[in-house]
């Protein structure tokens, strides 16, 4: 694996499918946080409504109210993969992008086929573990 600071440049602009999703997210968010309170709302998951088990980013919306509300032990115990992605992926992908708008940095990651796969091999036993916590902490 090889990782570089690189001088930031149009080739690592975000798509524009990328700022509206970053967009609607923003938008989420803000109504998420004016919430008093998020309780066990109706299902909307078309994956619990089919087969009664939550799916892998089950309690999102909850783990979001839980963040924007500075309650990170909550977030990380209703779905640990859904509260580090809110925590800690989403904030550096934006100071990345940022600091890349502004013509900064950029981050270069290379990686070999072998490492590739095994990088897909690791998210994929992440969001199994994670699954299974979830299922297994539902009441």
């Amino acid at each position: 694996m090889n990782i570089e600071v690189v001088r930031g440049d149009s080739s690592y602009r975000a798509p524009w499918q990328a700022i509206a999703a970053a967009a609607v997210l923003v938008v989420l968010g803000v109504v998420v946080a004016a919430q008093p309170a998020l309780e066990e709302g109706p299902v909307v998951c078309p994956f619990r409504a089919a087969t009664g088990l939550p799916c892998p980013t089950c309690g999102l919306l909850r783990a979001t109210y839980h963040v924007l509300h500075g309650h990170l032990g909550r977030a990380f115990a209703t779905n640990p993969l859904d509260a580090l992605f809110l925590v800690v992926i989403i904030p550096v992908t934006l100071i990345v992008w940022v600091a890349n708008a502004a013509r900064g940095f950029a981050l270069r990651v290379t990686l070999s086929s072998v490492e590739r796969r095994w990088a897909w091999t690791a998210v994929a036993a992440l969001v199994a573990a994670n699954w299974l916590y979830v299922i297994s902490a539902r009441p």
